[in-house]
């Protein structure tokens, strides 16, 4: 039999992340040739091929292309039923697949099963400790805390090399996250500016008007701090706050992120505010679980001393946007020094969500044959270029783990680092109590709500 070549395995197949991200994402790659030979997606329920492409289109709302469909195969299993991991490389093997060649294995899992997994792949064979072409995908959250994350890197290294390891982070897929490089570093008028001396405060926001719905049982371990701030806003933040990297080389940045994230600590003249939407305490009776939370950050670096960075995240409130917004510091324009104006200071926005682009505030003259001075805002859609379907997030990671390019993946040290604040943010604001604000307000901090 002619050797086959490369595998994709998804465990937890069957669950949201699988059917409304990581399949669709694979859908559109496929248009480009996916190189995928076969795409194992592993689950608990009892379904054959045929009917796990039934069951995630109607999940997904979504149509498979043919070819994607005869790519993909359903296995089930249990993440701790060794005979169910041993029966999946017998049907591997008598398909006549390549043990040496590309094999990843994505992992939409809780965190308390990553490691039984890859215990039992490793067991039939599947996975080959430091063999650099067998990689994880490894979906967030990696534990629950700065402690439980050591606990599962721990128990890996073992199992697999750090080098096998790719941590998603799919936020770092965005077009406008990716982007913030080029913004910063390509343009001089802003690489001239971007330190403290010209930036007062740096926002980064992430805010929705849904709750919580399928995600429940996850998100009521987790709360917002551990969902979005641990992860996504304050990676967001790094990439705007570190020094120039060395090289655009994957390690370089990796570096110059881990620096400044060390760097990061939390502004004790603003303690964090954590709230609860109203009636989310009825799905869970006497869940304290924050479904907002806004935390403001120094960083102990010359550059940015006295720069405020507040990072923002919530669920139903009255709008859906993430941005990240530089606000400079103001100034005043001195017409002969006999009279000052007052001039608005400029902001910088970065649009990730629901527009992708920049806006510039500056301040122009007001029209007519007075002097005034009013501000003008400069407005770049960066989705609009786009011809049909825009690139998405899964899509530029699955193919960057493929080419074994970790530049968008997080190394544990960023993690540690990611999580010693995370950990310091849920400390802080457990003593100032949760505040429980109405749904679809436009700014939870000015409801003054129940604690």
């Amino acid at each position: 039999m002619e050797s086959r070549g490369a595998l994709l395995c998804i465990f937890g197949a069957t669950g949201d992340l699988a059917a409304k991200k990581i399949l669709p994402a694979l859908q559109q790659w496929s248009k480009d040739n996916i190189p995928f030979e076969r795409i194992w997606c592993l689950g608990r329920r009892p379904l054959d091929g045929p009917g796990y492409h039934a069951f995630v289109e109607a999940k997904g709302n979504f149509r498979l292309n043919e070819g994607l469909k005869k790519a993909i195969d359903y296995h089930r299993l249990t993440f701790d039923d060794a005979a169910a991991y041993h029966s999946l490389a017998a049907r591997i093997v008598a398909e006549g697949f390549d043990p040496a060649a590309k094999r990843l294995f994505f992992l939409a899992v809780k965190p308390e099963d990553v490691v039984p997994i890859i215990d039992q792949l490793q067991a039939a064979g599947l996975f080959a400790t430091g063999n650099p072409e067998h990689r994880l995908l490894l979906e967030k959250p990696f534990g629950e805390s700065l402690e439980s994350a050591a606990a599962i890197q721990q128990r890996l290294l073992p199992l697999a090399a750090e080098e096998q390891m790719y941590r998603i982070d799919h936020y770092l897929g965005k077009e406008m996250i990716r982007n913030i490089l080029t913004i910063r570093f390509a343009n001089r008028i802003f690489t001239e500016s971007w330190h403290g001396g010209a930036i007062e405060t740096v926002e980064v926001i992430s805010i929705e008007t849904s709750g919580v719905e399928e995600r429940l049982e996850y998100y009521d371990r987790a709360g917002a701090v551990n969902d979005m701030v641990q992860s996504h806003l304050l990676q967001m933040a790094a990439l705007v706050a570190m020094d120039t990297p060395q090289t655009l080389e994957p390690e370089s940045i990796r570096r110059a992120k881990i620096d400044v994230l060390k760097q990061m600590r939390l502004d004790s003249l603003h303690p964090p505010v954590i709230g609860q939407y109203a009636g989310y305490a009825a799905q869970v009776p006497g869940s304290t679980t924050e479904t907002f939370v806004e935390a403001t950050l120094r960083i102990d670096a010359p550059q940015w001393q006295g720069t405020r960075f507040v990072v923002r995240t919530g669920k139903k409130l009255g709008e859906k946007r993430t941005e990240i917004r530089l606000h400079f510091r103001p100034t005043r324009l001195c017409l002969n020094c006999s009279e000052t104006l007052e001039a608005a200071p400029n902001q910088l926005v970065i649009e990730v969500f629901p527009q992708e682009g920049v806006q510039l505030r500056f301040n122009s003259k007001t029209p007519g044959y007075g002097y005034g001075v009013e501000p003008v805002t400069a407005d770049y859609c960066h989705s609009c270029r786009m011809i049909g379907n825009k690139p998405e997030a899964y899509v530029k990671l699955l193919k960057d783990a493929w080419s074994g390019d970790k530049t968008l993946f997080a190394g544990f040290a960023e993690l540690q680092a990611q999580w010693r604040i995370a950990d310091e943010i849920q400390a802080a604001a457990r003593e100032h109590g949760l505040v429980v604000y109405p749904p679809g307000v436009w700014d939870m901090r000015e409801q003054g709500g129940a604690t």
